[in-house]
């Protein structure tokens, strides 16, 4: 989709006239999607610093945050981490992250999770994870899903039942055993396999009953995790009274931010069917420094929903409802450490 400065301010102006925080029925819908993409989240996390700094200056309230103007906040792996930082609360019931001070969290921290020089992935996971859990820890504590601040989805995978598990706050009632700790969701939906080793955590479903949760990256379900977003609000239109206005795909009165990581302008070109011919499992998996197998994978997987979505907004006659915002030539752009790493 084309992005214009125009289309972006509306896009804000709308926002600060359907803030959650002041939501009557009748009113829009609105949700923010965080794709996946490792340490590539410096991306959104740019847009979403400048997006809270204009809508603050907007409503002239420095306090205001993200949490405050979105209904749903969705986000796979990486994604998912942003939309825990902005969403989860502090001790004084607000957001623990401004988005401002996210940018520097990554580069604090990045270095740290992806260390430079790391083995190549082909007898065990390239990372073992333990800085990015500590990490996670230390920050989010003992915060649960149900203590988010907006409604939240963050998807995964469990390789033990061979099916996605999606973390959303509307189905704690339905589903009590999905309200973990906000650290275990996290780390689940970044457990990129070859890439982090997958992670093991039991939650209790407030019952005395134990389930168990063996998971992977999220980006295996949805590294664009918008359509799961809006199938979340279709969902919940009769258990969620915030949703009682929306008929089920009404996009007409659903506002939806889609947030990329971007793709590096190498990648695009870089292959060939004549090249690939001869290939086998090692090098469709190991390639150059990359794994071509996930990288295209991952690029159709978020290619495909803004299609879908895009379509849908579009045949509703609803297209300007509906930002998606992606950088498609990530080259020299960023710190040569980030670019090493590909799409976790």
């Amino acid at each position: 989709m084309a992005i214009t400065g125009s289309f972006f301010i509306l896009f804000l102006l709308v926002l600060t006239t359907t803030g959650s925080t002041s939501s009557v029925v009748g009113e829009m819908v609105t949700i923010l999607s965080i794709d996946g993409g490792g340490i590539k989240g410096i991306i959104p996390a740019t847009v979403l610093s400048f997006l809270e700094s204009q809508l603050q200056e907007l409503d002239n309230d420095e306090d205001a945050r993200l949490a405050d103007y979105f209904d749903v906040i969705a986000g796979t792996s990486t994604g998912g981490i942003l939309t825990t930082m902005i969403s989860a609360p502090n001790e004084k019931g607000r957001p623990f992250s401004a988005a401002k001070d996210i940018v520097s969290f990554y580069f604090e921290h990045g270095p740290k999770i992806f260390p430079p020089g790391a083995k190549p992935p082909f007898w065990a996971p390239k990372y073992d994870g333990k800085y990015l859990h500590k990490v996670l820890q230390d920050k989010l504590g003992e915060t649960r899903l149900h203590q988010t601040l907006t409604n939240v989805v963050i998807p995964t995978f469990d390789m033990k039942k061979l099916q996605p598990i999606i973390f959303t706050k509307s189905e704690i009632a339905n589903s009590p055993h999905l309200d973990a700790k906000m650290s275990d969701i996290c780390y689940g939906t970044a457990a990129a396999p070859t890439y982090f080793p997958p992670y093991y955590f039991e939650n209790d479903d407030g019952k005395g009953n134990k389930y168990e949760f063996n998971l992977i990256d999220g980006g295996v379900v949805a590294v664009n995790p918008a359509l799961i977003a809006l199938s979340t609000v279709t969902n919940s239109v009769e258990a969620d009274p915030s949703f009682a206005s929306i008929k089920p795909l009404d996009v007409k009165q659903i506002l939806l931010l889609s947030l990329g990581t971007g793709t590096t302008a190498d990648f695009a070109g870089k292959y060939t069917a004549e090249e690939a011919a001869n290939w086998g499992l090692v090098y469709w998996l190991f390639n150059n420094n990359s794994n071509p197998l996930r990288e295209m994978s991952y690029a159709a997987n978020a290619i495909m929903n803004d299609y879908y979505i895009s379509t849908i907004y579009r045949a509703l006659v609803a297209e300007t409802n509906y930002l998606r915002i992606e950088e498609n030539a990530l080259t020299a752009l960023l710190p040569k450490w980030i670019m090493l790493q590909r799409l976790i």
